[in-house]
């Protein structure tokens, strides 16, 4: 019922606004009022599928952001160690060496 209110409102100052020549309508003008309305009816039309559908994208997001490691975490030894050893055979290999999943050779 407010928004029949509102809407009756909104039709009886524009009509008022054009019979006084108060308010011009150029492009611009209907351009800016149709924006506006569609913003309007959307926020309240489908408020809650915006809201649905962002909270879903921030959840996918934070899924991701937890499958790549923190840079600020610690990295332990081991992992250095390996890295290191890893760093180690390709400056023996040379330009010629070929990564595989469970070690390295040289070609």
């Amino acid at each position: 019922m407010q928004a029949r209110k509102m809407l009756f409102a909104a039709i009886l100052s524009i009509c008022a606004s054009s019979s006084k020549k108060i308010s011009i309508y150029n492009e611009e003008m209907i351009v800016a009022r149709c924006f506006i309305g569609f913003i309007i009816f959307s926020r309240k039309s489908l408020g809650n599928t915006f809201k649905m559908t962002l909270d879903g994208r921030i959840q996918a997001i934070q899924e991701e952001s937890q499958q790549f490691p923190n840079p600020n975490e610690v990295v332990p030894p081991e992992s250095n160690e390996q890295q290191r050893l890893l760093r180690i055979s390709l400056r023996i290999c040379g330009h010629r060496s070929r990564i595989i999943t469970n070690g390295t050779l040289c070609a």
